[in-house]
């Protein structure tokens, strides 16, 4: 408990028994071409719905009954073959295939998508380029949504207003060292709306850890896992640093 484990997610969630995880947030690699240093982000888009099949399974085994996860990705955008993809219905799909019960779809806006149209279809009707420059969190659940045992509650009145309002305006963060835009506040309020302290939270794509770190000051026990020798690194130095918490606040 309160680790990272370098390695596969698929090989790490082997280390995990059943039903031993309260929540899970996570953000899987969105297979748009991202240059990641270990993992191959460009597969077809039927191999990218296997693979994560597999995981998604994986998730449902080690969630407790009244287990929650949840997966941020893009709502739609066009994939490495050009045709529009729609991540996050294909990933519900598959999560109800496994078992899993869908709640609630939350949007947030991605800033650094800033690309406002295709020259080519300027004040045209021939072709005009529709932009969707957000995200979502699909928030799904194991068997059923109420918690079975009641605890400590951590979420200020603000926070609590915000993550249910289904529209988090949190911004976007950028870590130089990072390819992905994931900032803290999105797994605060994951886990600040959805377990109590001391529940156990998993991040099976931990990658710079930022599931972790919010996990960490929030006092919920945690684990993640990451492929990236390199991200693992990035993650156990930030994970270090939590012991003075008012300096992370400006950078992650």
């Amino acid at each position: 408990m309160n680790k990272i484990i370098e390695g596969d997610c698929l090989e790490s969630f082997k280390l995990l028994d059943d039903c031993s995880i309260d929540l899970i947030v996570t953000s899987p690699p969105y297979n748009l071409g991202i240059d990641y240093d270990s993992w191959n982000d460009n597969l077809s888009w039927t191999d990218y719905l296997k693979w994560c099949h597999l995981w998604l399974n994986q998730c449902y085994r080690v969630l407790k009954d009244d287990g929650r996860i949840c997966i941020n990705h893009y709502i739609a955008c066009k994939g490495i073959d050009k045709i529009d993809k729609f991540p996050l219905i294909d990933i519900k799909i598959i999560q109800e295939q496994i078992g899993f019960k869908t709640s609630k779809l939350i949007i947030w806006e991605d800033k650094s998508y800033n690309t406002f149209t295709a020259w080519g279809s300027w004040k045209s009707a021939s072709s005009p380029h529709i932009m969707t420059p957000y995200e979502g969190i699909l928030i799904s659940y194991k068997h059923h949504w109420k918690k079975d045992i009641k605890g400590v509650d951590t979420i200020s009145a603000d926070d609590f207003k915000l993550g249910v309002s289904g529209v988090w305006n949190i911004g976007t963060t950028f870590n130089k060292e990072v390819p992905a835009t994931f900032p803290l506040k999105l797994p605060q309020l994951c886990i600040e709306l959805l377990s109590f302290e001391d529940n156990v939270v998993l991040d099976p794509f931990a990658g710079s850890g930022t599931t972790l770190v919010a996990a960490k000051m929030l006092n919920r026990k945690y684990i993640g896992f990451e492929i990236s020798p390199n991200y693992y690194a990035i993650a156990q130095h930030r994970l270090k640093q939590i012991n003075i918490p008012e300096k992370l606040s400006g950078y992650w």
